[in-house]
């Protein structure tokens, strides 16, 4: 029986990682494997490394090294950004790749390498060696046999350090040419060897912050994330920390199992610990440390085993071994992408303040295509709030921001936080009426006060501008209260129109905003246009977040409007009150809070307190305290309308059960008549404060800051 042949290999890119990882790595299967080949466009530095090495063969171009030399397998070792051109081009030319991490810039590119793969090969693998040695390869076996009972939580923690100095070198911490941060660049091996164990994943929710370093991307993240098998695990993805460490540990019904190390483990850094019920089960505990049977045969698995630790050299068997027998290589096609779809869901979570589910990013999403997902002040191009234009932390009470000219979304920050998203173009069901929002608003603190699209009524959008009835278009969405109709008087009418954004101007044009808030003020125009497309009501809005508290842990949300009747004929605002429902009288300027604020704490003048005392009632303001899930806490919302709003002092719709509601009334009990060529100018204030307020803090606070 003849010896098989031997595999023809070619590096491409000779940077550090090429000279740490994978010549160790070739060098260790030199019984089978020839290097013949090395690709760079630095012909010094080429040189130099191919006369170090040994290298026969020395190339500036990789398609005049792959038309000459027809390598077997190449290693693509380049900066982030040039893995998919070579890896397709490698592919395109009939050999297999092994591309470093990360694999690709988005699912975007990851997807066109792998479109072009063929079946039996070529394939292109992808450099995660953590899931290659002894104890990742058992654990991940003893999880899929459940021989240490259910996966119910792990922590996976990569808490590296990258000084300033690190990211001197022009690619790095840049979204063009890195892709991402920690996320996407340390901490990603990390969460592919998390999902070598606890398999798919089914949500993602994340924050993520540019705290210190001056980068483009994050410089840490952390996330919550659920798998399939209903495990929870929480990420951290850091550069900031001086004590490197990374970690993993995953709670079984039967033991907790942890790997301490840094940059690769060996055998020596795994822990098993028995839950109390298995402590006397020693045959059971000492069979969960057996070297694990290889799944690539002896010569994998003789590389996997010993005391070397995760690297290179672990997984290069493997690659090596399905290039023989003209299988898929592990971690290639679905595995890979598995890894990288959870990067890019962490990124969408953390960026827009929402959870991501597993296949919900496809060609449609701006995140499928760039993990910034051209959120303002992530994107390039725009400042990132809260920050100088070096990427410096502010340490001061400003409020910056953002807006990106191609997008949908404004964005305040504070200190590298965000407060506030308003999403001037929303993308939403006719049903629901198109109009603008905000969502999120949030505390100082990182608390979410407003709630998206709840169940029980999907046009409820955070904070909006509404009018449930106005000479009998609905400008809010959902059904229409119907006098005398039966199943609760609400009907599904072909009168729902939108509130479109027609463009932005300068602050202040059109009114008299507090000054110095030219950094986080904005202004714009807007068409409230019928279901019939007839223009009814030309509006010019402006929004300021003024009076930021560090100290006292609140900001103040500004929002002024002017609303101008085009229609030519008089114009009516009305409410489910007005039209005989009882104690229904919203319409306006509507706040819907989170799911966990029911039952909240209302109070009003005169030191009023509860939903009763408040509802239907006027006051010169209302304040809705509610309490935190996820988080320790109470928040507080102030609304204080200007006393010269027309009317005066508004009635009040509120509700604290069997959700969180605020709304001062334009057309409570009566109706609002907006004459032809007639405007309605109005003003308010939203106090976002972190803590419980009472009375006296709620008093000593409008006396400080009176309209």
């Amino acid at each position: 029986m003849s010896a098989p042949r031997r595999i023809r290999a070619a590096i491409v890119g000779t940077g550090g990682i090429a000279e740490i990882g994978h010549l160790p790595a070739l060098r260790s299967q030199a019984h089978r494997v020839d290097l013949v080949a090395a690709v760079d466009v630095d012909p010094e530095r080429l040189e130099a490394f191919a006369r170090k090495h040994e290298i026969p063969n020395a190339y500036t171009a990789l398609d005049a090294m792959l038309a000459r030399e027809h390598p077997d397998l190449v290693l693509v070792c380049t900066p982030p950004a040039a893995h998919a051109d070579a890896v397709v081009r490698v592919l395109e030319a009939g050999s297999w790749a092994l591309v470093e991490k990360p694999p690709a810039l988005s699912l975007a590119e990851f997807d066109r390498i792998a479109r072009a793969e063929r079946d039996g090969g070529p394939y292109a693998g992808v450099v995660f060696q953590h899931r290659f040695r002894a104890g990742g390869l058992r654990l991940a076996r003893q999880a899929a046999a459940g021989e240490l009972g259910r996966p119910l939580v792990a922590q996976c923690d990569t808490s590296w350090f990258r000084g300033h100095g690190y990211y001197e070198v022009p690619w790095r911490g840049k979204w063009a040419t890195e892709g991402g941060g920690p996320t996407m660049g340390h901490g990603i091996h990390q969460m592919d060897l998390l999902l070598a164990v606890l398999g798919e994943w089914a949500e993602v929710r994340a924050m993520a912050g540019r705290l210190d370093r001056r980068v483009e991307t994050e410089d840490v993240s952390l996330a919550l994330v659920r798998f399939a098998s209903g495990a929870l695990a929480t990420v951290v993805n850091s550069v900031l920390s001086p004590r490197e460490e990374s970690r993993l540990r995953f709670d079984f019904t039967d033991a907790t199992v942890e790997l301490r190390h840094l940059y690769g483990y060996s055998d020596a850094d795994w822990r098993y610990t028995p839950a109390p019920h298995v402590a006397d089960d020693l045959e059971r505990i000492a069979s969960w440390t057996k070297d694990p049977d290889s799944a690539a045969g002896s010569t994998a698995g003789s590389a996997a085993g010993g005391d070397a630790v995760s690297s290179h050299t672990s997984q290069l068997p493997y690659v090596l071994g399905a290039f023989e027998r003209g299988e898929r290589p592990p971690v290639s096609g679905p595995a890979g992408r598995r890894t990288m779809e959870l990067v890019t869901a962490l990124y969408k979570a953390a960026f827009t303040g929402e959870p991501v589910l597993c296949g919900q990013i496809g060609p449609d999403d701006p995140f499928y295509h760039r993990l910034h997902g051209d959120v303002p002040g992530w994107a390039p191009g725009t400042v990132t709030a809260g920050q100088d234009p070096d990427g410096r932390a502010q340490t001061g009470t400003r409020a910056d921001l953002t807006r990106n000219d191609a997008g949908s979304v404004l964005s305040v920050s504070v200190g590298g936080a965000e407060i506030l998203r308003y999403h001037y173009r929303p993308s939403v069901r006719a049903f629901e009426c198109p109009s603008p929002y905000f969502h999120p608003l949030r505390t100082l603190g990182g608390g979410t006060v407003t709630c998206h699209r709840p169940s029980d009524h999907r046009w409820h959008k955070g904070l909006a501008m509404t009018a449930s009835h106005l000479s009998g278009q609905n400008f809010w969405g959902g059904g229409t209260y119907v006098r005398g109709a039966p199943g609760g008087g609400y009907v599904d009418l072909p009168n729902v129109g939108r509130i479109e954004h027609r463009g932005f101007t300068e602050p202040g044009a059109f009114t008299e905003p507090s000054a110095s808030l030219a950094h986080s003020a904005f202004a714009e125009e807007l068409d409230w246009i019928t279901a019939h497309d007839e223009p009814w009501i030309r509006e010019r809005r402006s929004v300021a977040v003024r009076d930021v508290d560090p100290d006292g842990g609140s900001w103040t949300l500004e929002f002024a409007t002017e609303l101008a009747n085009v229609r030519g004929a008089s114009l009516e605002f009305g409410s489910p009150t007005v039209f005989g429902r009882e104690l229904a009288g919203y319409c306006g300027f509507f706040w819907r809070g989170p799911r966990e604020f029911a039952g909240g704490v209302v109070r009003t003048a005169a030191e009023r307190v509860g939903q009763r005392a408040a509802m239907g009632h006027s006051s010169p303001w209302l304040a809705f305290t509610g309490q935190f899930d996820e988080r320790d806490g109470h928040a507080t919302l102030l609304f204080v309308p200007d006393p010269d709003n027309p009317g005066g002092e508004p009635y009040w719709f509120v509700r604290s059960e069997p959700f969180a509601a605020v709304n001062p009334s334009l057309a409570f009990y009566a109706p609002r008549e907006l004459a032809a060529g007639e405007t309605l100018r109005l003003r308010y204030r939203l106090v976002v404060a972190d803590g419980d307020w009472d009375h006296e803090r709620i008093e000593a606070h409008l006396a400080e800051h009176s309209w």
